[in-house]
């Protein structure tokens, strides 16, 4: 019998990713037409597949994320349950196409709260451990990528009012130029760990050539972050980047689940799978809003997410 805490977070997870890539398989197909930025419009459906299989890991493990809930906040239990079921309410929105703006705009708060309640603090108390910044980074960028979600709805339904939305666009921009660098770093600092977005796992030993393909991948985000600040190669480096996201998380971290032999094991490589497969759709969703902000000849179409 499959352990709740494998059984719910994959089904919802790839229940999620399949329903949204049929809800979303005419933008992509008209994307797609018009050259590479047609893989950004998955940015939704990878955010939501993500969200989900999170949502499935809140409902199954309440306990031991509520003791990661501040101990002056009351209710740690219930907390944890209602950032599973917020998690899925925007999962479903996204994948549903429905009331998008909304949901994205609590996600991005949600996001924040994270970073000021749990990770800065915690970050700030122990501050030459460079993981914790790359924790922070990660859940900023996630708030910053619910944003993105929320200002390209809005714009697609009202493009004449795009002064906002195009100064999200160069904030965002910014932002992740400076988090793909510093991830890149971080990388080359510490190749024993596995690529993508930094933690302190051990690449799998089934991995060939483990520290090369770390350091190469650190190389490559480096170089995407320092193109996001060219105008000319802003939308190729934030698709670039979200793919290779993506590609880490097929090649490399799917394996992981299928050769997984325990429950903390299956659990691990979710948690792997689905944080990369968030970072890659939320790389997807600001490259939408920067292409979006920078009107080009290969720009896809205005289409609603």
């Amino acid at each position: 019998m499959i352990a709740p805490a494998v059984f719910w977070p994959t089904v919802l997870g790839a229940g999620f990713l399949l329903a949204g890539i049929l809800t979303y398989r005419r933008d992509l197909m008209a994307g797609t037409s018009r050259g590479m930025f047609g893989v950004v419009t998955l940015g939704p459906v990878f955010m939501a597949a993500a969200l989900a299989a999170f949502a499935g890991e809140h409902f199954t493990a309440a306990r031991s994320l509520a003791q990661l809930v501040p101990k002056w906040m009351p209710a740690h239990l219930f907390i944890a349950y209602f950032v599973g079921v917020a998690h899925l309410a925007a999962a479903l929105s996204f994948v549903a196409r429905r009331y998008v703006r909304w949901s994205a705009l609590c996600l991005a708060l949600m996001f924040s709260l994270f970073v000021l309640l749990m990770d800065l603090p915690g970050t700030l108390r122990h501050p030459s451990t460079l993981l914790n910044w790359s924790l922070t980074a990660r859940e900023t960028t996630f708030a910053f990528g619910a944003l993105a979600l929320f200002v390209t709805d809005i714009r697609s339904r009202r493009p004449s009012n795009s002064g906002p939305a195009n100064m999200v666009a160069s904030i965002t921009r910014v932002w992740i130029a400076f988090v793909l660098v510093f991830y890149g770093f971080e990388h080359l600092l510490h190749p024993q760990y596995s690529p993508g977005v930094p933690d302190s796992t051990v690449t799998a030993s089934w991995v060939p050539l483990p520290h090369a393909l770390a350091l190469i991948t650190g190389v490559f985000l480096m170089a995407c972050g320092i193109a996001l600040m060219l105008d000319k190669f802003a939308v190729s480096a934030g698709a670039m980047a979200g793919l290779l996201m993506a590609l880490l998380t097929a090649f490399l971290y799917l394996p992981n689940y299928f050769l997984a032999r325990s429950v903390p094991q299956y659990v691990n490589a979710l948690n792997f799978i689905f944080d990369t497969l968030l970072f890659s759709g939320t790389l997807f969703v600001i490259t939408r809003v920067i292409l979006d902000s920078e009107p080009q000849p290969a720009a896809i179409s205005h289409s609603a997410y």
